[in-house]
């Protein structure tokens, strides 16, 4: 069961990841917790609306996101991905390009795995 657990919350971080580069809000907002709390690189916390709605405005746009090194571990019905991504944005009109270490929250409402919480550390500049 953990292995196919695991699998199951790898499968819903690479649908959240897909959803925002592809600009699916409902995907996204499917994919997403209610109660989200979602910190940025840049240490900004936003709640799911306040996620949603600055995404939808281009807030930042990501436009390629290479998630890799992922660690997943259940316990429960709450499972963590811990990994590194890569990741490109237009950000206030400025074209950025950066690593990320990751936290990534899932819990299990249902069949579905919602992402409940999200931390990232951009990684310095080699």
């Amino acid at each position: 069961m953990t292995q196919a657990a695991e699998a199951e919350v790898l499968r819903a971080d690479d649908r959240r990841f897909e959803a925002m580069r592809k600009g699916d809000w409902a995907a996204l907002d499917a994919a997403l917790a209610d109660d989200l709390t979602y910190v940025h690189s840049t240490a900004r916390l936003e709640s799911k609306k306040e996620h949603l709605a600055n995404l939808s405005a281009g807030k930042p746009h990501y436009r390629g996101i290479a998630p890799r090194d992922r660690h997943v571990r259940v316990h429960g019905n709450v499972g963590l991905v811990n990994g590194v991504s890569e990741m490109h944005v237009d950000n206030a009109g400025k074209e950025q390009r950066f690593t990320i270490r990751y936290l990534a929250v899932y819990a299990k409402a249902g069949e579905q795995w919602r992402m409940l919480a999200w931390q990232s550390t951009r990684q310095p500049d080699a």
